[in-house]
């Protein structure tokens, strides 16, 4: 199935159609609407028709009941709680067979890449707070340690995504998050000096 520029969406705003040959699959994608960052990712949809076997073709010996639906013949067992399956409860993703139950559950977790239609970018978050607590450095103790857990979840995601680059943003949010802390621990220590001198 391709993808036609009418219904390609940008997944933060919503509102934003895309060109969709101008969207790199396979990369971080920044909408020019809202500045959104997503990754592109090819959704190849499940045939129109799932032929699904019955218990009364396959014979009393030839096939195991589906979990859900008893009359339908199992194709497979989930990955995750080994569930028999039919085709109707089979869900194919991230290199898995999934029953709805336990897709339902991995998606709410977060766990699914493929599933997520919401991203927060914390290395994005990261640089923003950084360069914002330098011009004011004077809550330096606040926005610096805020800074560098953000970078820390940052890291997080991209392992848990595994992802490559990205390591100089890191780099410069972490001096910044640092920088910020030296500055707002001078800002403190020139405040009590000054009130101890009065």
């Amino acid at each position: 199935m391709s993808i036609s520029p009418s219904n390609l969406k940008c997944p933060t705003c919503e509102g934003q159609t895309l060109d969709a040959v101008s969207v790199p699959v396979g990369n971080w994608y920044s909408c020019p609407s809202c500045g959104g960052v997503f990754l592109a990712t090819p959704f190849h949809p499940p045939e129109v028709k799932v032929r699904v076997g019955s218990m009364a073709e396959a014979g009393p010996d030839g096939a195991v009941p589906c979990a859900r639906h008893p009359g339908n013949a199992a194709v497979g067992n989930c990955t995750r709680c080994g569930v028999f399956m039919c085709a109707l409860c089979k869900i194919d993703v991230d290199g898995q067979e999934l029953c709805p139950g336990c897709f339902d559950r991995l998606n709410a977790e977060g766990v699914l890449a493929t599933a997520r239609t919401r991203v927060r970018d914390f290395r994005g978050i990261a640089l923003s707070l950084g360069v914002l607590g330098l011009l004011v450095s004077c809550f330096g103790l606040i926005t610096g340690p805020l800074t560098l857990y953000f970078v820390a979840l940052a890291v997080r995601q991209r392992r848990l995504w595994s992802e490559s680059g990205g390591t100089a943003a890191f780099v410069v949010a972490t001096l910044l998050g640092v920088v910020q802390i030296g500055i707002g621990l001078f800002f403190v220590i020139g405040l009590l000096a000054q009130a101890a001198k009065s």
